[in-house]
């Protein structure tokens, strides 16, 4: 169990790296315009000469999420460079669907 300002501070944590300045430059593609994402991109390196896999976790709304997600692109390269825009068009897409 976490406790519930830890859970609260890596939530905040987690929304600035979708909408914040930097989340912005960095996780493009992941933010939506309607609703607020909490998420994180990574990049888990193979070795060798191979791209890295490409990963973002997040839910949403953050304020009381409804959905989470995790996407992971093998071999694909950074997390901001696939997987970051693949989670903004399936949350896009979930949200278009709901009442």
């Amino acid at each position: 169990m976490v406790a519930p300002q830890v859970a609260a501070d890596v939530s905040a944590a987690m929304v600035r790296a979708v909408n914040g300045t930097w989340g912005r430059l960095f996780t493009t593609g992941a933010a939506l315009s309607n609703v607020t994402v909490a998420g994180k991109t990574g990049t888990a390196q193979l070795g060798g000469t191979g791209e890295p896999h490409s990963w973002f976790i997040g839910f949403a709304p953050a304020e009381n999420p409804t959905i989470a997600i995790a996407v992971i692109v093998e071999k694909a390269g950074g997390g901001a460079e696939r997987a970051a825009p693949l989670a903004g068009d399936l949350l896009r897409a979930y949200f278009q669907g709901q009442p």
